[in-house]
């Protein structure tokens, strides 16, 4: 021992050990910290991307429901109509599903939804957090009133039952391409209105409509 405190190589290569160890040490819980970041992050991108899925599928759903604009025509009852309705309107609200409160930016989650798709974006611990989901139905974010408003002052009709459009199908088609290519941003706190419209249109022979799903607070 007396030899050891009297040897400085031995002293230097101890405190060397040493401190290779506590460097080794210092990486390591680097390392398992990033990790660890590493699959919260993970977790968290898989829940963002389960909430952008379920509002998407909500969409969809009033997009594919059975209620169509002939089948309105003629209901028997008002319990018919009622089934009809269930249908062709619905909400959603973000803050009402279990995985949105699980989320640690709950409260910060942007909201934005085109024509296209659904985007939700967030940032937590200085890193962003972005979901994006396709419409499988022609969406447009606006309101009825303002659907209609809009169509009016390009066709000179509201495209409703009572009066129809008469403009050709590529012209309406490309116009609510248009409309659809704004965005809205939505509150996940509030209620998202998703209502199923039908668009009239008149030519030589027949009114027929098509129908799209509109999204909107």
């Amino acid at each position: 021992m007396r030899n050891f405190a009297c040897d400085d190589s031995a002293w230097a290569d101890f405190l060397i050990s040493k401190a290779a160890l506590i460097l080794a040490s210092v990486i390591l819980f680097a390392a398992l910290f990033n990790l660890v970041a590493s699959f919260k992050d993970l977790e968290t991108r898989e829940k963002l991307d389960f909430l952008a899925l379920d509002f998407k599928t909500a969409v969809d759903e009033i997009g594919s429901g059975s209620g169509t604009a002939n089948s309105r025509e003629g209901a028997d009852s008002d319990i018919q109509e009622k089934s009809q309705d269930e249908f062709r309107e619905s909400s959603y609200c973000f803050n009402e599903q279990e995985i949105f409160r699980d989320l640690p930016f709950a409260g910060d989650i942007k909201v934005r939804v085109s024509g296209e798709y659904v985007c939700l974006e967030a940032e937590s611990r200085e890193r962003s957090f972005r979901a994006v989901k396709p419409f499988a139905f022609r969406v447009l974010p606006l309101n009825e009133s303002t659907l209609h408003e809009k169509l009016s002052e390009e066709f000179g009709a509201p495209g409703n039952e009572e009066t129809p459009l008469t403009a050709d199908y590529s012209k309406i088609g490309a116009f609510l391409q248009v409309l659809g290519t704004e965005e809205a941003v939505l509150s996940p706190g509030e209620n998202i209105s998703l209502k199923k419209e039908f668009i009239y249109v008149k030519d030589e022979e027949e009114v027929s409509a098509f129908g799209c799903v509109l999204v909107y607070q």
